[in-house]
C-alpha cells in the first residue's frame, strides 16, 4: 500500500513584512483573456478558465508552490496496492455556499459528470477514471484504468472542480452562475469583462480569503493592461514578454515589484500528424528546421523566450540535455528535408486566437518563413472558445502555448495523448513509454528515464514546431503579498490569486 498524507493547507503568502493584511480590502488582478463560460466542466481550455473558476470552486486537492500537490477538500490520500485507485479522506468543515455540505455524495456526484463525455467537454482530462464510489460519508474512491500516480494531482485542476449537488439537480444554467464552496462568492459577473468577488463567510481556510474582495478582469491588449496598472485601477497584472522594456520606468521605483516564474510551457505550432502532407517525420522536421526561433524572439519576445526543441523544458525531470539546438535555424537542411520526402505543395491551416499577442504577430512571421522553404500558410483567427475545439477536429495547425502540469507525466499525456489538443495518436512506443511512467510503484529514477525517453521521442518525431519557452511574470505594486506564490505559475501560465493579499 502506497499512502500519500500532505499536511499543511499551503497557505503560501502569509509574510506581513510589508505591512498588516488589510482584510476589508479589494484586490485587483488583470489576466489577459475575459471570463466566458463558468461551467468549470465544459472548460476548453483550463489555462484560461482556472483564473475565473478557482476563487469559486475548490477540488479535493490544490497546487501550492513547489509545485506540490496539497489537501483541499480531501486531507489526505491513500493509493491502493496496485496503485489503480486512491481513496480520499474528506474534510469535515467545507460547505458549499448556500450551506450544503461537502459530503461524499457531492464529489462522486461532480467528479461523475466531470468525467461524462456527455456532459463535460472537459472529460478527456479526466479519461483514465473509470469510477467514482462513495465508500462512507468522508471517504470517496477514484478508480483508474492504470496506474495513476498523477490521480492526486490532475484532480487540483479546476476541470474537477467540486460543484454543488443542488445546482446540478436544479440544472442551474452553469455557463452564467456558479455553485462551488471555494474562499468567494461570485458579486457580479460580467462575461466578456471581469468577475468581482466577495469573501464567503466561514470558508474553512482564512488565508485563502485575505481580501474581501476579489475582482478578475480581462484585458486583452497589453498597453491597456499597463495603462490601468500605470494608472493604480489594478494591483497586479499579468506581464507579457513583450511588455519587458515598456514596464522598466514602473519598476525602477519602490512602489512597484515584478517576479518571474521558471519557464515550463512554451509557444509552438501544435499541428496535426496525420494531416496527409505531415505523415512523414522528414516533413515535420524540416518545418521545425525552417523556424528562426532567435528572430522571433529578438523582434517580438524583447529577448524573454528562450529556444525550445523538446516538451520537457531545462530544470524539469526527464529534460533532455542531448536535445539542445536539435532544431537551430536551417533553411538549406529544411529544403533538403523536404525534397527527400518528397514533399510539396504542403499547406498548413493555422489557426490563431483573434487579437491576442503575441501569438497573432508570431503567426505573421512563421508564416514568411515557412514561405521560404515552400510552405504555404493560412492564418485562420478565431474566437478563444473555439480555437482549440478547431485544432482537435484535425487538418489544422495551432500557434499556442503547449500547457505544463505538476508532473512531467500530465504534461505529456495532456498535450500528445488527448485528442482535443493532438488530433492522430502519438506513437505507440511514447504512449507506452508515457503510461509506464504513472506506475506509483517505479523509482524516481526509472520515473525521470521514461520521461527523458518521452520527450525525445516527441522531439525526434517533430510532434510540435517547437518555438521558445516564456516564464510567467506578474506586476504588482509594493502593497500585494503573494504574488510571487502564484503556485500554478509554477508550471504554467496562471497565477493563483488564492494567497494573495492587500496590506494596509
Amino acid at each position: 500500500m502506497v499512502v500519500t498524507a500532505c499536511g499543511g493547507s499551503g497557505a503560501a503568502g502569509s509574510d506581513t513584512s510589508a505591512g498588516e493584511i488589510d482584510r476589508n480590502a479589494t484586490l485587483r488582478m488583470a489576466w489577459t483573456v475575459a471570463p466566458a463560460n463558468l461551467d468549470p466542466h465544459q472548460s476548453s481550455n483550463y489555462q484560461v478558465d482556472f483564473n475565473y473558476l478557482a476563487p469559486v470552486y475548490d477540488r479535493l486537492t490544490v497546487i501550492v508552490s513547489g509545485p506540490e500537490v496539497a489537501p483541499m477538500l480531501a486531507e489526505s490520500w491513500e493509493y491502493s496496492e496496485d496503485g489503480t485507485s486512491v481513496d480520499f479522506a474528506l474534510r469535515t468543515d467545507a460547505t458549499f455556499h448556500d450551506g450544503t455540505p461537502v459530503n461524499a455524495a457531492a464529489v462522486v456526484k461532480s467528479l461523475n459528470r466531470a468525467r461524462d463525455p456527455q456532459q463535460a467537454r472537459s472529460a478527456p482530462s479526466l479519461a483514465m477514471v473509470t469510477d467514482v464510489q462513495e465508500i462512507d460519508d468522508r471517504t470517496v474512491r477514484v478508480v483508474a484504468n492504470r496506474p495513476a500516480v498523477d490521480l492526486p494531482a490532475v484532480l487540483a485542476s479546476t476541470t474537477a472542480a467540486i460543484i454543488n449537488p443542488v445546482a446540478l439537480d436544479n440544472k442551474a444554467d452553469l455557463s452564467v452562475e456558479m455553485a462551488g464552496s471555494g474562499p468567494y462568492v461570485p458579486e457580479q459577473i460580467r462575461r466578456g469583462d471581469r468577475i468581482v468577488y466577495k469573501r464567503y463567510d466561514g470558508y474553512w481556510d482564512p488565508e485563502a480569503q485575505k481580501t474581501a474582495r476579489l475582482e478578475i478582469m480581462g484585458i486583452k491588449d497589453d498597453n491597456a493592461r499597463l495603462n490601468a496598472f500605470r494608472s493604480g485601477q489594478i494591483d497586479v497584472m499579468l506581464a507579457k514578454a513583450g511588455q519587458t522594456d515598456d514596464l522598466q520606468p514602473l519598476l525602477s521605483q519602490p512602489r512597484y515589484d515584478m517576479h518571474t516564474y521558471p519557464v515550463a510551457q512554451f509557444y509552438a505550432v501544435q499541428i496535426d500528424i496525420g494531416q496527409p502532407e505531415l505523415q512523414d517525420p522528414k516533413v515535420r522536421r524540416a518545418l521545425n528546421f525552417a523556424i528562426d526561433r532567435e528572430g522571433i524572439n529578438s523582434a517580438l519576445l524583447q529577448d524573454q523566450c528562450q529556444a525550445v526543441y523538446q516538451p520537457i523544458p531545462e530544470g524539469v525531470d526527464g529534460h533532455n540535455e542531448s536535445l539542445q539546438d536539435a532544431y537551430t535555424f536551417d533553411p538549406e537542411e529544411a529544403r533538403r528535408l523536404l525534397d527527400e520526402a518528397g514533399a510539396d505543395n504542403i499547406t498548413l491551416r493555422l489557426i490563431t486566437v483573434a487579437g491576442l499577442s503575441p501569438q497573432q504577430e508570431m503567426a505573421t512571421a512563421i508564416q514568411a518563413q515557412l514561405a521560404e522553404v515552400g510552405v504555404k500558410v493560412e492564418i485562420i483567427p478565431l474566437p478563444n472558445e473555439e480555437a482549440q475545439i478547431r485544432m482537435g477536429e484535425g487538418g489544422y495547425a495551432l500557434i499556442n502555448p503547449r500547457l505544463a502540469y505538476p508532473t512531467p507525466a500530465q504534461t505529456l499525456l495532456t498535450n500528445y495523448l488527448t485528442k482535443v489538443r493532438f488530433p492522430t495518436p502519438a506513437s505507440q512506443e511514447f504512449q507506452d513509454t508515457v503510461d509506464k511512467s504513472f506506475d506509483p510503484s517505479i523509482g524516481d529514477a526509472e520515473r525521470t528515464e521514461l520521461y527523458t525517453t518521452a520527450s525525445t521521442i516527441a522531439s525526434e518525431e517533430a510532434y510540435d514546431l517547437f518555438i521558445c519557452g516564456i516564464p510567467t511574470q506578474v506586476a504588482f505594486t509594493d502593497k500585494v503579498v503573494g504574488a510571487d506564490e502564484g503556485a500554478q505559475a509554477d508550471f504554467v501560465g496562471i497565477v493563483d490569486t488564492r494567497y494573495m493579499g492587500i496590506t494596509s
